[in-house]
């Protein structure tokens, strides 16, 4: 079965600070929403430890590294993700959220709710 093509459906860009639909390029080539037009990516660095330069080109934003080759954006922004979920840097000004306390629940098999 054959689906037809929607009219602007094909390619839709996100911006990489607010997940915005991006419709500006910064100087830099990197595709923006409006409110992010003067901003910078921070340095990235790649999984094998060397800097990752960022580049623009015929099919869009990319990074290159020295030792790994050229890498594509999204692969570098899940990259960044996992990396500052693992070295969060805390900032002075804010002050640290309550903790909960966990509960732990125990599911048996004889409890049929549950597996509805």
């Amino acid at each position: 079965m054959r689906i037809p093509k929607a009219y602007g459906k094909s390619q839709v860009s996100h911006c990489p600070f607010c997940n915005r639909i991006a419709t500006q390029k910064t100087e830099s080539g990197l595709i923006v929403c409006h409110l992010h037009i003067q901003e910078v990516l921070p340095e990235i660095k790649c999984t094998c430890g060397s800097w990752l330069e960022q580049r623009s080109g015929k099919y869009g934003p990319y990074f290159n590294c020295l030792k790994c080759g050229n890498i594509n954006f999204d692969k570098v922004m899940e990259m960044k993700a996992l990396t500052s979920k693992n070295h969060p840097s805390p900032k002075p000004e804010m002050k640290a959220p309550a903790v909960l306390e966990k509960k732990e629940i125990i599911i048996t098999s004889r409890e049929v709710e549950y597996f509805d």
